[in-house]
This record gives structure tokens, C-alpha cells and sequence, in this order.
């Protein structure tokens, strides 16, 4: 019988039986790899605050470590906060998603913390004539300060449509690499590992706090550019976490972070407008 190896080094990726071996009470030896010669983990001495500081630089080490060899369980708690963080920017008409709708449909904003109509003439564009029937399901409504309801309201609509598109996101990612994986790797990654994966890849989104909570002051060209920052550092985040979890080569999994991204701004763009029409 085969021996069980549910833990993987953090340095080259293979999988190993223990971290450690337990030799008294408070005697133990870190495992080395049988295939690289180096520590299984370095991480299990480590204190975790630097184990966070090596998530934030990108490290594929300390990303093994979150992933297999630490109970990582509180997961789908995480994924939740994050998707209301992202909702967050969203409802508030200040985000990056935002600006590129509102650019595309040509909508202008009385939005105080986004002035849209401000953006330089590159970045802007006018959507597609099948696109322009959904425009108006993003046109700003009027906030009425007396019925706090029809704002919890949109809040919730929004928190639809953007599950919707992290949906789409995840569904795009975990089919596209089940077929790519005859030719990628023989290693069978499960649908929980994939949640794992992307609830820790995007912690990113936490980037764009500091403007939505503080930043009502910059112009639209400094906010663009600030979501644009974030947007960029998210998919290298994304892209070296699927590197370790599937073992793929950079190019095939920046080719499926691109169509899994582009689902997600699809699935979002028209579910909202589906959402509000159906409440109308």
C-alpha cells in the first residue's frame, strides 16, 4: 500500500509524507524533500507575520505552505468578506469596473467621489450597439436619504451580480485547467482547493480599502490609475497562485486568467441590469 503524502514542499512542489518528525516533548526535526534535498517547510518555524509578508510579495513558497500544509479551513469566510468588499466599491459607483462601464456607456455621475466625465480621452470609448441596451441598468439611481431600504436594496442587487461574476470567474478557471490537465499535469486539483486558492489570491482586493475609505479627494485620473495598480498586482497574485495549485506553465495560465476575467466582467455587467428589471 501506497504511503499517504497529503503535504507538498514549498520549494519545489513535491508532495511529502510529514513536515517534521517528533523525536521527545519538545525535540523535532523538519523533513527534507526527497526530490530538491531542501526543508519540506520552513514556514511551520516561522512566525506568521512573515508568512504574510511573503504572500504579499508573491512568494510561491509561502503560498504552498497556506495551501497544503496549513488547515486552511476558515476559507470560504474569507471569500464571502471579500466579495462584500468588492461589492462595496461597486454600490458606491467607485471602482475600476465602474469606470469602465460608465466610460463605455458614456454615463456621467453626480457621484462626488468619482467624476467620471474627467478622464482623459484614452481611456475613454463608447460600448457596442448590443451593449448600449444594458447601459441603463447601471445609470446611477437617485439615493433617497429618507428610505434607507431602497439602499440596502441596491446593495444587495449588486452583491448578486458580483457573486455572478466571481461565479463565472471560478467556473471558467476549474473547467478550462480539467481539460487543459492531460497535457499541464496528472495531478487531480479538487474544487475546494480551487476556492482555497482563489479566497487567498484575492486578499489583493483589500488594496483598494485605502481609497474607497479615504480617498474622496482624488481626481478620476488618480483613482483610475490607483484601481488599475490593484487590478494589475490582483492578476499576478492570481497567476502565480494557479501556477502552484495546478502546475502550469505562466503562458497557459495567463491565457485562462484573461478568459476567466473577462467571464466575470461579462457575468456582472449583465446580471445587474437583469436583477434590477426583474425588481422593477
Amino acid at each position: 500500500m501506497a504511503e499517504e503524502k497529503p503535504y507538498k514542499c514549498v520549494n519545489c512542489g513535491e508532495s511529502s509524507a510529514a513536515l517534521y518528525k517528533t523525536y521527545g516533548p519538545s525535540v523535532l526535526k523538519l523533513t527534507k524533500c526527497d526530490k530538491c534535498n531542501g526543508i519540506v517547510d520552513k514556514y511551520i518555524e516561522y512566525d506568521p507575520v512573515i508568512v504574510m509578508i511573503d504572500l504579499v510579495l508573491v512568494s510561491k513558497e509561502a503560498q504552498r505552505h497556506v495551501l497544503y500544509n496549513t488547515e486552511f479551513k476558515a476559507y470560504w469566510k474569507l471569500f464571502i468578506i471579500l466579495i462584500m468588499i468588492e461589492t462595496y466599491g461597486l454600490w458606491r459607483s467607485d471602482s475600476l469596473f465602474n469606470i469602465l462601464v460608465h466610460t463605455a456607456c458614456g454615463i456621467e455621475t453626480n457621484n462626488t467621489t468619482l467624476n467620471l466625465t474627467q478622464l482623459p480621452s484614452p481611456l475613454r470609448w463608447e460600448a457596442p450597439v448590443w451593449w448600449q441596451r444594458q447601459c441603463s441598468g447601471w445609470q446611477p439611481e437617485e439615493r433617497d436619504e429618507r428610505d434607507l431600504f431602497i439602499w440596502e436594496k441596491h446593495f444587495y442587487v449588486q452583491f448578486i451580480s458580483t457573486f455572478a461574476g466571481v461565479a463565472a470567474f471560478i467556473l471558467t478557471v476549474h473547467f478550462a485547467m480539467k481539460m487543459l490537465q492531460p497535457f499541464i499535469s496528472q495531478n487531480e486539483t479538487r474544487f475546494s482547493s480551487l476556492l482555497k486558492a482563489f479566497s487567498l489570491a484575492n486578499v489583493s482586493i483589500l488594496l483598494t480599502l485605502p481609497m474607497l475609505v479615504w480617498g474622496s479627494d482624488p481626481e478620476a485620473e488618480t483613482r483610475a490609475f490607483h484601481y488599475g495598480l490593484v487590478f494589475v498586482y490582483s492578476f499576478a497574485v492570481h497567476l502565480n497562485t494557479f501556477i502552484v495549485l495546478y502546475e502550469c506553465p505562466m503562458a497557459i495560465t495567463a491565457l485562462v486568467l484573461t478568459a476567466s476575467n473577462s467571464m466575470k466582467f461579462l457575468a456582472t455587467y449583465h446580471t445587474t441590469p437583469l436583477i434590477r428589471e426583474l425588481l422593477h
